[in-house]
């Protein structure tokens, strides 16, 4: 587990073609203690991103019929996931490309697994002290600043201000992309009795702005007995 201030395990996806290297991987990250799925190409990388987010994606770049260079690009551009790259492919070039393509590390077959346990702390930390000293959150088209509390869509122009509560327990959500997080990790106050519906009341606001604001690719879902997890789905 490396999250530091949060109790809920780093998610980590393993994009791996090789079901006896995925399935190797995936046990030794979940003996780490990190929540792991796996998936075989984009496809399913994607299917598993939409419905859980991950704060990691180890990615190998021989994927069949899609380029996992490609792939890197994209879960660059699109997702606040941090992206390593996990790969046979040990030529400089590729190295360089996958740099540029904005991956957090490169590390190439046959690997030990305490050092890419090592290199995956690394980038986990890294990405949580990113997290925590920049105001804005972009998810997709959907920008938070926090310091202003506004939420805005570049894709339709549609922006709209939420109190400092509000600002908060979105940012917590979209940070925490496709993950169900606690009523009391939303308001970052432990213990929270069963029947305090503080969070419930504040959520309630934040759907109707989203609603009356025209951002409808936001929604907040709930989870029966915990909190709630948020989706960004396609128009």
């Amino acid at each position: 587990m490396v999250k530091g201030e949060t109790s809920i395990p780093a998610t980590i996806i393993v994009v791996e073609d090789d079901p006896r290297m995925g399935h190797v991987l995936a046990r030794h990250l979940t003996r780490a203690g990190y929540a792991v799925s796996s998936a075989a190409n984009g496809s399913e990388m994607r299917r598993l991103y939409r419905h859980d987010g991950a704060d990691l994606v180890l990615l190998d770049l021989n994927l069949g019929a899609e380029d996992g260079m490609d792939l890197a690009r994209e879960l660059v551009g699109s997702t606040p996931a941090a992206v390593m790259i996990v790969t046979g492919r040990d030529d400089i070039q590729d190295r360089i490309d996958g740099l540029d393509a904005g991956a957090d590390d490169y590390i190439t077959k046959p690997f030990e697994i305490e050092e890419l346990l090592a290199r995956i702390r690394a980038v986990l930390r890294r990405h949580a002290f990113e997290a925590s000293v920049h105001d804005a959150i972009q998810l997709g088209t959907l920008t938070l600043d926090p310091s202003a509390m506004s939420l805005s869509d570049t894709s339709s122009g549609a922006s709209l201000r939420l109190t400092e509560t509000e600002s908060r327990i979105l940012a917590t959500l979209m940070r925490q992309h496709g993950r169900a997080v606690s009523r009391a990790q939303l308001l970052n106050r432990e213990p929270l009795a069963p029947e305090d519906r503080t969070v419930d009341v504040h959520i309630g606001n934040i759907r109707r702005k989203l609603r009356d604001g025209g951002i409808h690719t936001l929604v907040i879902w709930p989870v029966r007995g915990h909190g709630y997890r948020l989706r960004l789905e396609s128009k």
